[in-house]
C-alpha cells in the first residue's frame, strides 16, 4: 500500500470535481476538505523533510496495528502513486461560477432597456415647432379695407380734375357736401351716399377742406364730417387769340350776361341719379387743336380767362354726337357759345355740345350714349368749324379728357 503523502492529499483535491447533479451540501464538504488539506500542506512545508519521515513511519506503524476489514467495513481506498514533482495546493478556494448558484444559471436576469422618456400629449405639443400664422405667410387675396365713414377717390387731384366722395349713411334720409364754397347734393346709393366733385382749372394749388353733412327726413344736420383733398398744378400753358374787329364789336355784355345767367341756371338743376354709364366718348373723331385749362389772352391783351373745355376740329355739319346718356336739359344761342345743346347726366354732372350749325334735340328728351344732337358750326365766338365740348360738375368746368378714359362713380 503506498504511503500516504501530502502531495498525493493535493492531487487528489485536484481530481475532484463539481458535480451539477449533487445537492448543495457537497459544496460545504468540499470547502471543509480544502480546509484541512490546506493545512496539512502547509505543516509539511515548514518541518522540512524530517517531518516528513515521522508522518511516514506513524502512517506505516498504524497500517500495521489495523485489523483486517471485516464483510461490514468499507474497502480501503488506495491513494493514487504520487506525482514526481509535487505542486503546492493553490491558496486560493474555487472561483464560484453561475453554475455554483442554481438560481442564477436557470433563470438570468432580465436585461434592463432604458427607453427615452415619454412625453404625454400635451408636452409634446408643446416642444413641437410653432406652426406659422397668418401673419407669417401673407395671402395675396389680402385687400387693406378702408372701414372710415368718408373717403375720396381718388385724395389727390389736378386742377381741372374731379373725385369721387363717399360716405355711409348711417340711417340719413340726404346728404350734402361743401367744397371750395360749392354745394353737391350727393346721390343715395344702397343706404349710403356718393357724388363727384371738382377742382376748377384755375383752382389754387394745395389742400382743400371738404364737409359732409348727414341730413334727417327734415332737413336737419344729424352729423358732419370732414376730409381733405389736395390740388396739384397742372402746369397749364397760355394762348393768345386774336378776335377779329367784327367778332370783337359784336359781343354784347348784356347778351353775355344773359347767356352766362342760361348756363347757371341750368347747370343749377340737379337730378339724383346717376344717368351716365362707362366712360364718355368723344363727340367728334378726336382731333384736339386747343386742349382744356390752357390761359387765354385776347388780342395781346392780359390773361383774362382759361379755356374751359377742349376744341376739336370738323369740318363744317359733322354730326355730333351725345358723349353719354341722359337728358337735354338747354337747347339755345348765345354771343359766346353761339349754338349750344347742354344734356344732364345726373348727379349735377354735364356736358356741352358748342358752336353748333345745327341743332338735333330738343329740351327733356333721353338721350343715349352716341346719339346725334347737333352739327359742326362756327357760330358764336369762333374763328373756323369745330366743335368746343365741355364737362360740368355743379358748374365748375373740368377736363373732358379724363372722363374718356374710365367709369366715374360706381
Amino acid at each position: 500500500m503506498d504511503r500516504l503523502h501530502p502531495s498525493n492529499v493535493s492531487c487528489a483535491f485536484k481530481a475532484f470535481r463539481w458535480r451539477p447533479a449533487v445537492g448543495g451540501w457537497l459544496v460545504l464538504a468540499a470547502l471543509a476538505l480544502a480546509a484541512v488539506l490546506l493545512a496539512a500542506c502547509s505543516g509539511s512545508s515548514s518541518q522540512g523533510s524530517e517531518g516528513g519521515v515521522q508522518v511516514q513511519r506513524l502512517a506505516s506503524a498504524t497500517a500495521t496495528r489495523r485489523p483486517a476489514p471485516s464483510a461490514t467495513t468499507a474497502p480501503s481506498v488506495t491513494p493514487p502513486p504520487p506525482s514526481p514533482t509535487p505542486e503546492p495546493p493553490t491558496p486560493t478556494m474555487p472561483p464560484a461560477t453561475a453554475t455554483a448558484i442554481p438560481t442564477v444559471t436557470s433563470t438570468p436576469q432580465p436585461t434592463t432597456v432604458v427607453s427615452p422618456p415619454v412625453v404625454e400629449p400635451t408636452e409634446a405639443a408643446a416642444i413641437q415647432p410653432p406652426l406659422p400664422t397668418a401673419t407669417s405667410v401673407p395671402s395675396p387675396a389680402a385687400t387693406p379695407i378702408d372701414t372710415s365713414p368718408l373717403k375720396l377717390v381718388p385724395p389727390e387731384i389736378g386742377q381741372g380734375q374731379t373725385t369721387t366722395v363717399e360716405v355711409a349713411g348711417q340711417g340719413a334720409a340726404s346728404a350734402v357736401a361743401f367744397a371750395d364754397n360749392v354745394r353737391y347734393p350727393l346721390v343715395a346709393n344702397r343706404g349710403d351716399f356718393w357724388g363727384v366733385i371738382a377742382a376748377a382749372g384755375d383752382a389754387t394749388v394745395g389742400v382743400h377742406g371738404i364737409t359732409v353733412q348727414l341730413l334727417d327726413g327734415n332737413g336737419n344736420v344729424m352729423s358732419e364730417l370732414a376730409t381733405q383733398m389736395t390740388v396739384d398744378d397742372m402746369g397749364y400753358p397760355m394762348e393768345n387769340i386774336d378776335l377779329p374787329p367784327a367778332v370783337n364789336d359784336s359781343l354784347d355784355p348784356a347778351l353775355i350776361q344773359q347767356e352766362d345767367g342760361a348756363r347757371a341756371a341750368t347747370f343749377a338743376q340737379f337730378t339724383a341719379q346717376k344717368l351716365w354709364s362707362g366712360p364718355f366718348i368723344w363727340p367728334v373723331p378726336e382731333v384736339i387743336v386747343s386742349p382744356f385749362g390752357i390761359r387765354r389772352s385776347y388780342n395781346g391783351g392780359p390773361v383774362s380767362s382759361f379755356h374751359q373745355g377742349i376744341d376739336l376740329a370738323a369740318d363744317e355739319g359733322v354730326p355730333v354726337v351725345a358723349g353719354n346718356s341722359g337728358r337735354v336739359a338747354y337747347v339755345g344761342s348765345g354771343p359766346t357759345h353761339g349754338n349750344s345743346v347742354l344734356i344732364d347726366h345726373g348727379d349735377g354732372v354735364f356736358s356741352g355740345y358748342n358752336h353748333l350749325s345745327a341743332f338735333n334735340v330738343q329740351v327733356g328728351q333721353m338721350v343715349n350714349k352716341g346719339d346725334v344732337v347737333g352739327r359742326v358750326g362756327s357760330t358764336g365766338m369762333a374763328t373756323g368749324p369745330h366743335v368746343h365740348w365741355e364737362i360740368i360738375v355743379r358748374g365748375v368746368p373740368v377736363d373732358p379728357a379724363p372722363w374718356t378714359l374710365q367709369t366715374v362713380g360706381p
